[in-house]
């Protein structure tokens, strides 16, 4: 307790979107069947059954972060792109919003599933919705993999009903194997692109993830700012002025704490302080007018009953 810990939970969005258009271009073209052939000496020179993706239309289900980049990815590939979520959000650029779920599969050439991992989300896309899916449209999964019912996508692949599927997120039942063991409903389907939980897997994500992180730490370390932290609350802290001192105290929040510590601030000129809670957990910053901070001052703070860690920039 008292120890931030920052994380970057969008920074790999954009390589998720782009795993997504990919795959849609791929499944178009029956890519991933054309090279196992060729690999297996087979030349199967085809165009039946093989599309241009330009004038389809991609249905995104969830339209957060990932589910509006890979709207404007799909929409710069001449794509209509409509969209389904259950709270109100604004469009970019031409993606239109549906009013059902319903409506969504069955005006989409391609469905892509962008939803959180909430219970609510679980199975979402079962046999009844899979069956008011276009005939000969594409499901594409690369976030959830307990939002799709496989045995039921499977049994629509195999009738004909779905042309293909992309995934690259499973359910974790299926994850929990040796890579050796790893099966799956789809041996045998037909354009299936099976892909091992790669979507945010780019050296360009990881640079940008790290960088988050490395400019989050060096704020803290220099001015107290906690945004970003998933287990702290959070404050975004202003430049330290001249002649000023920065406190930053961490302190369990219980009744009375921040009266104890304003007793003990009273004897400087505080010009300003802040503090947020999380989870019985209390971050105060004050900038004291004065160039230097006693160690009656450090020490007074220090041995208050709740106080878990104090800092001086």
């Amino acid at each position: 307790m008292g120890i931030p810990v920052f994380n970057s939970p969008y920074q790999h969005q954009l390589a998720v979107a782009e795993l997504i258009v990919s795959s849609t271009v791929l499944l178009a073209r029956q890519i991933g069947d054309r090279s196992r052939e060729i690999h297996e000496k087979e030349w199967n020179k085809v165009s039946a059954n093989c599309y241009e993706v330009r004038g389809k239309t991609m249905g995104i289900v969830g339209y957060g972060h990932i589910g509006s980049q890979l709207g404007i990815l799909a929409e710069a590939m001449g794509m209509k792109v409509i969209f389904y979520d259950d709270v109100a959000v604004m469009p970019i650029g031409n993606a239109e919003p549906r009013e059902s779920l319903n409506d969504l599969l069955s005006q989409s050439d391609f469905v892509s599933i962008n939803v959180s991992l909430t219970p609510e989300n679980s199975k979402m896309i079962g046999k009844e919705q899979i069956a008011k899916m276009k005939k000969g449209s594409y499901l594409i999964n690369a976030a959830y993999g307990e939002a799709i019912d496989l045995d039921a996508l499977s049994e629509a692949l195999k009738s004909g009903h779905l042309r293909g599927a992309a995934l690259d997120a499973f359910p974790q039942s299926l994850t929990d194997v040796k890579a050796e063991t790893f099966s799956n409903p789809f041996e045998g389907c037909k354009n299936v692109i099976l892909t091992p939980q790669i979507g945010d897997k780019t050296i360009e994500s990881f640079e940008r993830m790290g960088s988050e992180v490395a400019t989050a730490l060096v704020r803290y370390v220099t001015d107290g700012t906690t945004v970003g932290a998933i287990n702290f609350p959070s404050i975004a802290a202003w430049p330290l002025r001249p002649n000023t001192r920065r406190i930053v105290n961490m302190h369990r929040n219980v009744r009375g704490v921040l009266k104890e510590i304003d007793n003990i601030l009273a004897a400087y000129n505080v010009g300003k302080q802040v503090l947020d809670t999380k989870d019985g957990l209390g971050y105060l910053i004050a900038d004291i007018g004065t160039d230097s901070v006693t160690a009656e001052i450090v020490s007074q703070l220090a041995l208050l009953a709740n106080t878990i860690r104090t800092r001086i920039l």
